[in-house]
């Protein structure tokens, strides 16, 4: 039972994803017939896609990085310079006691095992432990990015739906974007380090002012909802078409 459960929790986020995205199709004048269809076609396709499943549920991504963050930014876990301390396995002030401000004590081997197999932290000295960066980036097809993926999705689609749905302005969620069709390849680096430096820079803030408000709502008995913020920059190579090179030539 509990593993049905654990499994549950896991796929949440996959099938807020997919009812999010049929519901927009829908609004947007899809027929039922129209959408069965583009579900068996897009069925078939990931399964001929799909690799190796993952062996372990998710521990949830925002979770490990809030153990990172903790380790970066609370004074019991740097030093005198401000960095983060090297901290032993287990005792008052450890890596075992950081994991279970966040996770149940049962999870912790789980978690130790994620942080050091996505390489989230390293050994220092015998029994010491030090975190690689501020914060989790998990470059492995795991339950984790899975997750991370799937909740961007279903947020993304959600606030849409919420926008284009909306009767006052002041109920409206921020939802922009910016794009061009005609960027030279060759701008891709500087492209790739521009965002990445602005991204950094507004994640930052954004989560500075969360973590400091829900630092403070945890002392009372206030409400409390889900709240925050998902980034991605894209890039896709234009094609040109055979008859679109003949064109040019001609």
């Amino acid at each position: 039972m509990a593993k049905r459960q654990v499994r549950t929790k896991n796929e949440s986020y996959i099938e807020q994803a997919i009812v999010q995205l049929l519901a927009l199709k829908i609004r947007a004048g899809g027929s039922l017939t129209e959408v069965r269809a583009m579900v068996k076609a897009c069925l078939a396709e990931a399964i001929l896609s799909a690799g190796k499943r993952p062996k372990s549920g998710g521990l949830g991504i925002h979770r490990l990085g809030s153990i990172l963050r903790t380790w970066h930014t609370e004074s019991p876990y740097l030093t005198f310079d401000g960095l983060p301390r090297p901290l032993p396995t287990e005792g008052r002030l450890s890596l075992n006691s950081l994991i279970r401000r966040y996770y149940a004590a049962d999870r912790l081997n789980p978690v130790f095992e994620r942080l050091l197999e996505a390489r989230l932290i390293r050994r220092h000295g015998n029994d010491e432990w030090m975190p690689v960066g501020r914060t989790a980036r998990i470059a492995q097809v795991t339950p984790e990015s899975l997750e991370h993926v799937s909740q961007g999705i279903a947020r993304y689609v959600e606030t849409v739906n919420r926008n284009v749905t909306a009767k006052h302005e002041q109920d409206l969620l921020f939802e922009r974007s910016c794009q061009v069709t005609n960027l030279p390849v060759s701008e891709f680096n500087s492209f790739r380090d521009y965002v990445g430096q602005q991204a950094i820079a507004f994640l930052t803030s954004v989560d500075d002012w969360l973590e400091n408000r829900s630092r403070v709502s945890r002392k009372s008995a206030a409400r409390h909802c889900t709240a925050g913020v998902h980034t991605f920059a894209f890039m896709i190579e234009n094609r040109v078409g055979k008859d679109s090179r003949k064109d040019k030539k001609g």
